[in-house]
């Protein structure tokens, strides 16, 4: 008797051309394609766009169920289906006043307590490292490392970080058009010592400094322990206007270091533009301030890695940047290893390295060295991108057909966070304390800003490991915050 062995190349081939369909269909959303405009929201239909690109009726309807499910589409009988209304995502407005405050801890104490609670679903919280269970590549990876004897390697150990790590960071940078030099490069114990480093090096600390706003909660951490003087500068829908903001701030106040999150703002999502952060190199020169930014670049889902700041600036002898990157994000949150990248600003960097900073692991920069030398970083970034992305559509499917349509959310391209805004006279402070007796954190807007603004705003992260709980709680914070906005 012989077995029949299923066509699977052609399961296969019928499965990629639904899939196909959904991209396709998601890529004219996002330029805009559709809108509310005249009815030109709507799709054509199931036959016509089979016939329009030779595909079979079926592989449409697979697309358009499997779109309506992500929540980028709905259907009403008899007359088709439509593009899910998207009048809420218009670009917040944070306002024109620059804030000069005293950084002091008070909210996020109260947020921070979520963390640690395993009964609590902590949305509040960012570890997009944790989608993807690493464990066994860790374990391995630290086997092999300690056949290297890294104890006694450590006695020479430079104080730049180990030059295999530093030259395959760089290897790896250049595949996204990222030009960097091992002598422009420093290791660091993660993003915490990098941001200290950083400050220390601008001679920033003890002086005014700016910062964006709404401010990432990881400048604000550091910030509020030195009990820094701020000026926040608001996040503008034109990078002209908010550049003018910081002109005008510069003249009310000197300062000498800005603060920028330009790839995936913590918590609005915000990607600077090439243009905006030449631009913004354009204005440090003149102004000769130097730039520190947080770069989330490695954790894009949409077309390309956002280069950074520093790599726009190498060729420019008069902009000082130090760029502060870690492997938290994307390898695991037990890896305490970063980086700095220096442009006109290694010397300084390395001087306080030198003189307030511990050296990172030795056995941590050969493991990381090796992930990056064989080529399963690029592999590992290319699952997590992945699933950031489905947690993305996922979170977007359950909250959309529940959540009340006048609520702005944010349309992220990468990063962990959706960044929400509630109606006017609605605090998110109020929402927080509602939503943890359900077991559920959010963050307030009032910790991404150092004088208590953004109260109506509110972040959540979508990159955590996904299971039944996070879908049951996407939905339960959903009906939460109607039933709050539904009360007045």
């Amino acid at each position: 008797m012989i077995a029949i062995k299923p066509n699977t190349d052609r399961h296969a081939m019928a499965e990629f051309k639904y899939l196909k369909i959904v991209d396709e269909v998601i890529r004219a959303i996002e330029l805009g394609i559709f809108s509310d405009r005249a009815g030109s929201n709507k799709l054509e239909s199931v036959r016509r766009y089979a016939k329009e690109k030779g595909v079979g009726v079926s592989t449409v309807t697979q697309a358009y169920m499997e779109l309506e499910k992500l929540g980028w589409i709905y259907s009403e009988p008899k007359r088709g289906y439509f593009v899910v209304s998207k009048k809420s995502a218009k670009q917040p407005d944070y306002g024109h006043s620059i804030n000069r405050v005293h950084a002091q801890l008070e909210l996020a104490n109260a947020v921070q307590y979520s963390f640690n609670d395993p009964d609590i679903t902590p949305l509040s919280c960012t570890a997009p490292s944790t989608v993807i269970d690493q464990e066994l590549l860790l374990n391995r990876l630290h086997k092999q490392v300690l056949k290297l004897r890294p104890y006694k390697l450590m006695m020479q150990d430079p104080i730049e970080g180990l030059s295999e790590l530093r030259y395959e960071i760089c290897r790896h940078l250049l595949r996204s058009g990222q030009v960097f030099y091992q002598d422009q490069l420093l290791v660091t114990n993660g993003r915490q010592e990098g941001l200290l480093l950083a400050l220390t090096a601008a001679k920033a600390v003890g002086k005014p400094l700016a910062v964006e706003s709404p401010a990432s909660f990881f400048f604000q951490a550091i910030l509020k322990q030195f009990n820094a003087d701020v000026i926040e500068v608001p996040m503008q829908e034109d990078y002209a206007d908010e550049l003018a903001l910081l002109t005008k701030a510069h003249k009310q106040q000197r300062f000498d270091t800005y603060l920028v999150n330009p790839n995936f703002a913590d918590p609005t999502g915000r990607v600077l533009s090439v243009a905006d952060k030449q631009a913004l190199i354009s204005w440090a020169i003149e102004h000769d301030v130097t730039l520190i930014e947080y770069d989330r670049g490695e954790l894009y889902f949409g077309r390309s890695r956002p280069v950074t700041i520093a790599s726009l600036a190498v060729d420019a002898d008069n902009c000082r940047v130090i760029s502060i990157a870690d492997f938290y994000d994307t390898i695991s949150p037990s890896i305490s290893l970063g980086y700095l990248l220096c442009v006109n600003t290694f010397s300084q960097c390395q001087f306080a390295k030198q003189t307030v900073a511990e050296e990172p692991s030795i056995a941590l920069q050969h493991m990381v060295a090796n992930l990056l030398a064989n080529g399963e970083y690029q592999t590992l970034l290319g699952k997590l991108r992945a699933q950031m992305k489905l947690n993305h559509q996922k979170t977007k499917s359950l909250i959309l057909p529940v959540l009340n349509p006048s609520i702005y959310i944010s349309e992220p391209t990468g990063g962990p966070c959706i960044w929400f805004k509630l109606p006017e006279g609605y605090s998110s402070e109020v929402l927080w304390e509602r939503v943890i007796k359900d077991k559920l954190s959010i963050a307030p807007g009032a910790m991404f800003s150092f004088s208590g603004a953004f109260d109506s705003y509110f972040r959540i992260t979508f990159a955590l490991p996904w299971n039944q709980k996070m879908e049951l709680a996407m939905i339960r914070l959903a009906e939460i915050i109607n039933e709050y906005t539904e009360e007045k």
